[in-house]
């Protein structure tokens, strides 16, 4: 397995049982992460509906506000050195209400009138006009309430769009990089300690091989040990004399190396070239560890 598409840890459960705690909080955070991606798209899509729908009432007020003014300039002619000279404190003022939307803190802006600011406007077009400067200065009103509006919604729109493309970056991040990560780490995990598992299993049946090697030699040598006490003139002349260290010699030869055996018997086939057969050694279900 590539070490860079894992984390470089050792092989112990330990670790396993890390990797899979944290296996257990990312999936958490991805979710987590996508529920919050949809809510910001939610809010999102709504206030871009209302920016439209604000956009195209902002383009009808302003028109109709500007249509109030040419009509004062003509009733009343040029105004605007008056307005000018005459400007006091704001009767409109823009307050400032902070928002949460899931995680994301927006900026909500709110038109406000503030009554006690004084009109230094309000006798004007007593002499003539007085009625459309009237309509004038509340179209225009009109259209300060509807810019602030619009000003919040777009900004409310930046701010989210931004959002939701840092919690995208964010999810895809978790999704392509992190948990791939973290799973193969794991199967790398599994796979070394399988392999110690499997290399453990092997080292011990060498070792119970080891040991009926061992039994085996001792058996032998206690036979023969036995066979060379026998009194040889007790065995009878009629039998033919079989020398006892000979047999226990290819008795052991024949347990502990079976090829040879197998070698000295294909010697005896026709001529030409001939190959020893060598059987492996089998092991009955008794010699298994497991």
């Amino acid at each position: 397995m590539n070490a860079e598409n894992r984390y470089p840890v050792t092989a112990s459960l330990f670790m396993l049982r890390e990797i899979k705690h944290r296996q257990e909080r990312v999936n958490r955070g991805y979710q987590l992460l996508k529920r919050k991606a949809e809510a910001l798209r939610i809010k999102g899509r709504q206030a871009a509906a209302e920016l439209a729908a604000t956009q195209g009432v902002l383009g009808h007020t302003l028109r109709e506000a500007y249509i109030s003014l040419a009509a004062v300039k003509f009733t009343n002619g040029e105004s605007n050195a008056m307005v000018l000279e005459n400007i006091g404190e704001a009767q409109v003022r823009v307050q400032r209400i902070s928002e949460n939307i899931s995680g994301v803190s927006t900026v909500s802006l709110q038109a406000i009138e503030d009554p006690t600011a004084s009109d230094s406007l309000r006798y004007a077009g007593l002499g003539a006009g007085g009625h459309r400067t009237s309509e004038a200065k509340r179209a225009f009103r009109e259209a300060v309430r509807i810019l602030i509006k619009f000003a919040s919604l777009r900004n409310t729109c930046i701010l989210l769009d931004e959002a939701i493309k840092s919690t995208l970056r964010k999810v895809n991040g978790i999704e392509k990089v992190i948990m791939p990560k973290l799973h193969n780490t794991e199967t790398y995990i599994l796979m070394e300690m399988d392999e110690r598992e499997r290399e453990e299993f092997h080292r011990l049946k060498m070792v119970k091989a080891k040991k009926v090697r061992t039994q085996a030699l001792t058996t032998c040598r206690q036979e023969m040990s036995a066979l060379a006490t026998i009194d040889e003139g007790a065995i009878s002349d009629s039998q033919p004399f079989d020398d006892p260290f000979k047999q226990s010699i290819e008795c052991l030869t024949a347990y502990l190396n079976p090829c040879h055996t197998a070698l000295s018997s294909s010697r005896t086939e026709s001529s030409g070239d001939y190959k020893p057969a060598c059987l492996p050694h089998n092991w009955d279900d008794d010699d298994l560890l497991f």
